[in-house]
């Protein structure tokens, strides 16, 4: 089964203490497992690159770049309405160190010097050219071009620096999300996963376990040319439980369940994975697989304290959620859980993929060359509540603290330099 977009929402984030973290990792291994990979070209023409080992999600070493903020800024009083954020949805950076964001309950997209100093509001509030309505995510193009998607509007428009309106399409894939995933690749191609159901829907729907499948796509955008294309990725499969709440009924997820995570490559082609194995491949636009990069790496397994503990914090969070539900979603568990946790590729062509780590733990990457090679890992010292832009040897995104308020953050990648 196959489904680009499931992954998990960020949760609300803080600044990690810095020394109870670096306490913590100097009592984990320091040697790196990422030593003497396989590579061989299997019959078909694809490249299988192996790794006996990656570096563990709490190792320390040269391998693994620990990566701390360097600028943070917002404000929590609201004195300053420049730079006060109600729920930003978007950052963005230039090679200058401009900082682009997009405020979504304003309705503003402001930029910001390298300092964080306000410099100027791109994008305001209206209909009219340059202007925004409901705008869910920015997408910066070289330093002179800023997508803006505006899912209210149904159209993505791009900007100069100060706000012209220089160009302006339909969206081609008539759907949105919290935060807008559209990626513009290499050919000046637009595009967007989207997936289709033949399945009818009936309500009320049966009580308990019911599954369900859709085809995935990706859908193109040729902005030169206007033609419209998509690439079929395959089909997803998912399940669900219904229950009933008084006169009415409630929908729950299963916990852990196996699915495929992807995504595109702007120089070509796909990244695709299975999540609970450390199995990846990059193939063409055809579905030619092109490079599969392999790692040994322990199955989680699903245990009985997992289990328990879903049905307990069900009781606890849902006062309509009986015992009786929990505990058949809880038997509905899988055997093992997803290791992986998304896929990314940043503007210098690396593959980033997320390994799935404990709520309490940092987020944790491994990086890729385009030809499998492994080019360290990431841990953050800080949660995201928003996508990772790397951009120009940084990282920069949002975080929020324990009263969710937003605030811009910027952290050196590899001591600042996009090279290892």
């Amino acid at each position: 089964m196959f489904t680009p977009t499931r992954t998990s929402g960020a949760d609300p984030a803080r600044i990690l203490p810095g020394l109870a973290l670096t306490l913590a990792l100097c009592a984990c291994e320091t040697e790196s497992p990422a030593q003497n990979p396989t590579r061989e070209t299997l019959p078909n023409g694809t490249v299988l690159v192996r790794y006996p080992g990656l570096p563990a999600i709490d190792s320390v070493g040269p391998v693994v770049d620990e990566v701390d903020v360097d600028l943070r800024f917002g404000s929590a009083e609201g004195d300053d309405p420049d730079l006060t954020f109600g729920e930003i949805r978007g950052v963005e950076a230039a090679s200058d160190g401009t900082i682009y964001v997009l405020d979504y309950l304003a309705a503003e997209v402001r930029a910001y010097g390298p300092g964080g100093e306000y410099l100027r509001t791109i994008a305001r509030r209206g209909e009219g050219p340059g202007e925004i309505l409901e705008a869910n995510g920015i997408l910066l193009s070289g330093d002179t071009l800023l997508w803006i998607h505006d899912h209210s509007q149904w159209a993505i428009m791009g900007v100069d620096p100060y706000g012209e309106e220089v160009r302006r399409f339909d969206k081609p894939v008539r759907r949105y999300g919290y935060i807008w995933t559209g990626v513009f690749d290499h050919q000046g191609r637009y595009w967007r996963s989207t997936s289709h159901s033949d399945e009818a829907r009936t309500y009320p729907p049966e009580m308990g376990v019911s599954t369900g499948s859709a085809r995935s796509y990706y859908k193109s955008y040729d902005l030169a040319t206007g033609a419209i294309d998509s690439v079929y990725v395959g089909e997803s499969t998912y399940r669900s439980y219904t229950y009933s709440i008084g006169g009415g009924w409630g929908v729950r997820g299963i916990p852990y369940e196996p699915g495929e995570i992807a995504a595109l490559d702007p120089s070509a082609g796909l990244w695709r994975a299975e999540n609970t194995s450390y199995r990846i491949a990059r193939t063409s636009e055809a579905g030619d697989t092109l490079i599969v990069i392999e790692a040994g790496m322990e199955e989680q397994p699903v245990t009985a304290e997992d289990r328990s503990a879903y049905i307990e914090g069900m009781l606890e969070g849902d006062p309509d959620m009986r015992r009786r539900y929990a505990e058949e979603i809880a038997a509905l568990m899988p055997e093992v859980k997803p290791i992986l946790g998304g896929l990314s590729v940043d503007e210098e062509g690396r593959l980033w993929v997320r390994r799935v780590t404990p709520d309490d733990a940092p987020a944790f990457y491994d990086l890729f060359s385009e030809d499998g090679d492994y080019a360290g890992s990431v841990r953050l010292g800080f949660e995201a509540a928003g996508p990772l832009r790397i951009r120009h040897g940084h990282i920069y995104t949002w975080v929020t603290d324990e009263l969710d308020v937003p605030y811009v953050v910027r952290a050196p990648l590899f001591g600042g330099g996009a090279e290892r």
